[in-house]
C-alpha cells in the first residue's frame, strides 16, 4: 500500500511539475512581447502618435522599369552620350535599333542599369536631353512569387535528398533504374525553378530603361529644298542630255547629210 501511495505522489508531483512548466512556456511570449514593445520607438506629433515598428525579415523583390523619349538634334552626336553614360553607372546596353523613314531618323538603346543608380542615372539623361516627350516609370513588385519560388525549390531539393536516399538502399537493378529515373526527373525540375529565382534576381538587381529619340524633323524648308533639289536635278539632266549630243555629233552630221541627199534626188526626178 505504502509502494502505491509512493507511485501516485511521484505522478503528481509529476504532474504538477509538468503544469507549471506549460505555464511558464505560455507566458514566456507575453513577457518578449512586452520586452519587444519597449524596443518599439514611438514619435510624436500633436495628439498623433506612430510606432516604428521591426522590419520584415522577407526583403522586398521589386522589378523596376522605365522608358523616355525626348527630340534631339543629332543622333550621331548623341548616342556617343548615352552609351558614355551608361557605362559610368555600371550598365550595359542589351538592344538597340536604328530606323530611318522617309528621312526621319530615330533611335533605340535598351540599357540595364542598377538598381541603386536608376534614379540619378534618369536625372543625367533628362539634363543631357534638355526635356523628355515622354516619361514612364514603373515598379512592379515580384516578392510573394520570389519566396514561392524559393520555397518550391526547397521542396524539390528535399525530395532529391530522399531519392538519394532510396537509391542507397535499392537492391536490385530495376529499383536502381527506377530511382534514378526518378531523380533525373526532379534535378531537371530543380534546374527550371533554379533559372527562374536567377531571371528574377537578374530582373530586381538590374532595372530596364528604354531610350528613344529622334531628330528634328523638317516641314516647310524640307518642301522648299526638295523643289530646289528638283530644278537643280532637272537643270543637271538636261546639260547631260547636251553632253551625250556633242559625243554624237559625227551621227548628227552624217544625218544631216543623208537628208540633203535624199531631198536633193528628189528635186532631180521632177
Amino acid at each position: 500500500m505504502k509502494r502505491f501511495n509512493r507511485i501516485v505522489f511521484l505522478l503528481l508531483i509529476s504532474f504538477i511539475f509538468f503544469i507549471a512548466c506549460s505555464k511558464v512556456e505560455s507566458f514566456a511570449p507575453a513577457s518578449r512581447s512586452a520586452e519587444a514593445e519597449k524596443k518599439i520607438s514611438v514619435r510624436g506629433f500633436g495628439t498623433q502618435l506612430h510606432a516604428e515598428t521591426v522590419p520584415a525579415v522577407v526583403e522586398r523583390k521589386l522589378v523596376k522599369e522605365g522608358h523616355v523619349g525626348f527630340k534631339t538634334d543629332s543622333i550621331k552626336e548623341t548616342t556617343p552620350k548615352i552609351r558614355k553614360m551608361i557605362d559610368k553607372y555600371k550598365g550595359f546596353v542589351s538592344h538597340e535599333e536604328a530606323n530611318n523613314y522617309s528621312g526621319n531618323k530615330s533611335f533605340t538603346l535598351v540599357a540595364r542599369i542598377p538598381v541603386d543608380s536608376f534614379d540619378k542615372f534618369i536625372e543625367e539623361l533628362e539634363k543631357t536631353a534638355g526635356s523628355f516627350d515622354n516619361r514612364t516609370i514603373g515598379i512592379k513588385d515580384i516578392t510573394s512569387q520570389f519566396v514561392d519560388t524559393e520555397a518550391r525549390l526547397k521542396a524539390k531539393k528535399e525530395v532529391e535528398k530522399s531519392y538519394l536516399a532510396i537509391l542507397e538502399k535499392a537492391k536490385t537493378i530495376n529499383e536502381t533504374l527506377a530511382v534514378q529515373k526518378l531523380l533525373g526527373e526532379i534535378r531537371g525540375e530543380i534546374e527550371s525553378v533554379e533559372g527562374q529565382l536567377k531571371l528574377m534576381q537578374s530582373q530586381t538587381s538590374l532595372s530596364t530603361v528604354t531610350i528613344s529619340y529622334y531628330e528634328n524633323k523638317e516641314s516647310v524648308f524640307s518642301f522648299v529644298k526638295d523643289i530646289g533639289r528638283a530644278f537643280v536635278g532637272g537643270w543637271e539632266g538636261f546639260l547631260h542630255i547636251l553632253i551625250a549630243a556633242t559625243y554624237a555629233w559625227v551621227f548628227i552630221i552624217l544625218g544631216i547629210v543623208i537628208f540633203v541627199i535624199i531631198k536633193m534626188r528628189k528635186k532631180k526626178k521632177k
